[in-house]
């Protein structure tokens, strides 16, 4: 008799031999580190979403002032002395 493994009695195994991620003709990630990989994917995606709920509300008041800044740089400046 032959022990099962982890894998075998989770019924992952065909699962990880059959994760695959291809990026063009170079890039080929397979196995585990794909699945890290689609993992690492969805909690950047979900970070991302965190940090652009959070900044929406400040978002016009930060195109009024970088609209400002511009009218302030790209305008005249004033002689010091008269």
């Amino acid at each position: 008799m032959r022990s099962r493994s982890l894998l075998e009695s989770l019924g992952v195994e065909s699962l990880i031999r059959g994760s695959k991620i291809r990026i063009g003709k170079r890039v080929r990630i397979q196995g585990v580190p794909a699945i890290l990989s689609g993992v690492a994917v969805v909690i950047a995606a979900a970070g991302v979403v965190r940090f652009v709920e959070r900044a929406a509300p400040m978002l016009p008041e930060g195109l009024r002032e970088l609209r400002e800044l511009w009218r302030t740089v790209r305008g005249e400046r004033p002689e010091l002395n008269p």
